[in-house]
């Protein structure tokens, strides 16, 4: 999963971060990151379920530990903030 995750940050012309920033007090989870690049990209909750092999609820989850962890409401708002913190 980082490997792929490393690949598309590659692709686009940046490097992985690690795991733990220290901006965050509750550093994001490797799938966590995953689906963070992934949102980003523009993929919807069922698009990120049927290519993660997870159902919508678990992706639904995933992405409220996000914005949990990031301190934001919404898909738009997380992607700004791991763009601002260097996740993404």
């Amino acid at each position: 999963a980082r490997d792929f995750v490393g690949r598309l940050l590659a692709d686009a012309g940046q490097s992985l971060p690690g795991i733990e920033s220290p901006q965050l007090l509750d550093p994001l989870s490797e799938r966590e990151l995953e689906i963070l690049s992934l949102i980003s990209a523009g993929l919807s909750n069922k698009e990120l379920a049927g290519r993660l092999s997870l159902t919508v609820g678990t992706v639904k989850w995933h992405l409220n530990n996000i914005y949990s962890k990031l301190a934001v409401r919404s898909r738009t708002q997380a992607v700004a903030k791991a763009r601002e913190l260097g996740l993404v």
